[in-house]
């Protein structure tokens, strides 16, 4: 029994273009409806590729930064949005990423440190 093969949008559109697959078969091997639908994950796909290759290439600090100010916006978010105006959300972010790193800091030391149980 042959099964069918499901393809991403990348090797669809490379068949598609290169081997003069029809567009019906296209769909069929991607589970898309439209053309359009396929081009649009296809764009997502390298976008987030993209983004994959610029996390890789962030340095140990950079990182680090990313992580906190994803934090600040985990902890403070409803507030920043309520609160704040899109323009200033750059100013108020240094203004609460030392509270997010005094946090970590806490946690970090009250996690090394051994509690002195009885017995």
């Amino acid at each position: 029994m042959i099964q069918q093969q499901m393809m991403s949008p990348s090797w669809a559109l490379y068949y598609w273009r290169e081997h003069g697959m029809t567009i019906k078969n296209v769909l069929r091997h991607t589970g898309f409806r439209s053309i359009n639908e396929l081009h649009v994950e296809h764009e997502y796909d390298l976008g987030a590729d993209e983004m994959a290759k610029e996390d890789l290439m962030m340095s140990p600090e950079e990182r680090q930064r990313e992580e906190d100010v994803e934090a600040v916006w985990q902890e403070f978010g409803d507030y920043m949005r309520e609160m704040v105006p899109p323009s200033e959300y750059d100013l108020e972010i240094e203004r609460l990423l030392p509270l997010i790193q005094m946090r970590q800091q806490a946690q970090r030391t009250a996690a090394g440190r051994s509690f002195n149980r009885r017995q």
